[in-house]
């Protein structure tokens, strides 16, 4: 006997606040870049122009999110039963290879610059830029953050996460500047070399948590379900656990163990007991629990 319920959101507003956060962010990333990389330009500081493109970079990964949370708001329909969560899991895929590339780019500018041995022209601009735009991502990652836990968005965590690499890496090219002017603007390729160890970090990071749920790893403890199922009264053990997905959206099945001598309806009832608690205890959008009897006081395997 098998005995199903799930449920998925019928208001699509937390999709709808997740895209606000996100253009609103996007502006917000637009703007630093613009400002970082001119800055840099201007000042021949290829610390400056990576910082500047890593910000791109972050505003490159909102519309990729935009995009896959769009996608994923979508209701199940008959070619996709389980709905189209795993879109937002792609973009954010995407927005850790973005993030690699990216890495790979300055890289190569930063051996460029090795060889050529130029010096940066630092100026009180510069300065500002750096100064302004570490502001601006500070208040960008805080706001983000928060609603990213809030919506519990993949998505918005993810970019959060970027964008606080971005405060990081500014920090390290504001220090980079300071040792030009003191004459040493070999720093400046230096930190430029650092920067791109930051964003591989970010971005592999993103990569792999992303490759985990796409490969349907574990996505509920099952220590924490065999807590909630066993506390039911009638349910003797629990056994077969199996979950996947992400912190949105996730599917869990079970098997569950019952007096052998119990009704069918009450056995029923009580897997739709399991599925409640379940449910409401963990936060897990679809179950299904499978009824079986208990001819032992162990769990049949």
């Amino acid at each position: 006997m098998v005995a199903t319920k799930s449920y998925y959101p019928k208001s699509t507003s937390p999709q709808q606040e997740v895209t606000r956060v996100l253009w609103q962010v996007l502006l917000a990333n637009v703007l630093v870049a613009l400002a970082k990389i001119a800055a840099g330009l201007a000042a021949g500081s290829i610390s400056l122009v990576a910082d500047g493109f890593h910000s791109a970079t972050d505003a490159s990964s909102n519309i990729i999110g935009l995009v896959g949370t769009h996608l994923a708001a979508r209701p199940p329909d008959k070619d996709h039963p389980y709905g189209h969560a795993k879109f937002e899991t792609f973009a954010t895929l995407g927005i850790g290879l973005l993030l690699l590339l990216t890495s790979w780019d300055i890289l190569k500018s930063v051996f460029a610059r090795l060889f050529d041995g130029t010096a940066p022209q630092v100026s009180a601009l510069s300065y500002a830029v750096i100064g302004v735009t570490i502001l601006i991502n500070l208040g960008v990652t805080v706001y983000e953050r928060r609603k990213g836990q809030q919506l519990n968005s993949a998505i918005l965590l993810a970019d959060a996460a970027h964008t606080r690499s971005d405060i990081f890496v500014s920090v390290s090219v504001l220090g980079s500047l300071v040792a030009v002017q003191a004459g040493w603007p070999w720093l400046d390729a230096l930190v430029a070399l650092a920067i791109v160890g930051a964003i591989a970090h970010t971005g592999w990071g993103i990569v792999r948590q992303a490759s985990n749920i796409l490969a349907d790893s574990v996505a509920v403890d099952k220590k924490k379900v065999e807590e909630v199922v066993t506390a039911v009264a009638g349910i003797k053990s629990c056994h077969k656990i199996r979950s996947r997905g992400s912190n949105q959206v996730s599917y869990l099945d079970l098997h569950i163990q019952v007096d052998n001598q119990m009704s069918i309806e009450e056995a029923h009832r009580l897997g739709h007991v399991a599925q409640n608690r379940l449910q409401e205890a963990l936060g897990i959008t679809d179950v299904i629990v499978h009824v079986e009897p208990a001819i032992n006081a162990e769990p049949r395997r």
